[in-house]
């Protein structure tokens, strides 16, 4: 299996692309026609109870999306069972990325007083949430201090070299 992958997938994923599209494009005008509308119809204008016809390209696109991830998923952990010590860096990044989240996430603080206590009421947000998103931007932005101080240096050192 992996041989054909290798020397046919992409040809597999286009054809199969191809399939899906047309399937879709097959059930939106037959769609179309059948709910008594044609293709100059605006939608946004009539009953969406009557529209369904776009169900199989939204679950067609929810599948794939799954079955890729999960083909990703796999693929890395097989890798990483196969080259443990490449993989060994993985998973101490991974390791590292969820300490530093939790250390952001403890040292976080609930906004209240003044306008936070209307928006936290109107929007929902409990003290955990605040400081779960409160610790997912201080995260990505350490990530990307990290990520714009190594593309410097990368840039510095392969000046020199």
């Amino acid at each position: 299996m992996y041989n054909f992958l290798v020397k046919n997938g992409i040809t597999a994923a286009m054809g199969l692309g191809v399939l899906i599209i047309v399937i879709f494009m097959v059930t939106i005008l037959t769609g179309l026609k059948s709910a008594g509308f044609d293709s100059g119809t605006d939608l946004l204008q009539q009953d969406m109870t009557k529209i369904n016809f776009f169900n199989f390209g939204l679950y067609a696109t929810f599948f794939l999306c799954v079955v890729a991830l999960l083909m990703m998923t796999v693929g890395v952990v097989w890798d990483m069972i196969r080259n443990f010590k490449t993989g060994k860096k993985f998973i101490f990044g991974i390791v590292g990325l969820v300490v530093l989240f939790i250390i952001l996430y403890s040292m976080s603080k609930f906004e209240t007083g003044g306008k936070w206590d209307t928006l936290n009421a109107n929007f929902g947000i409990t003290e955990g949430s605040s400081k779960l998103i409160s610790a997912g931007i201080y995260t990505c932005g350490i990530l990307l201090a990290i990520s714009a101080l190594s593309i410097v240096v990368s840039e510095v050192r392969g000046f020199f070299k």
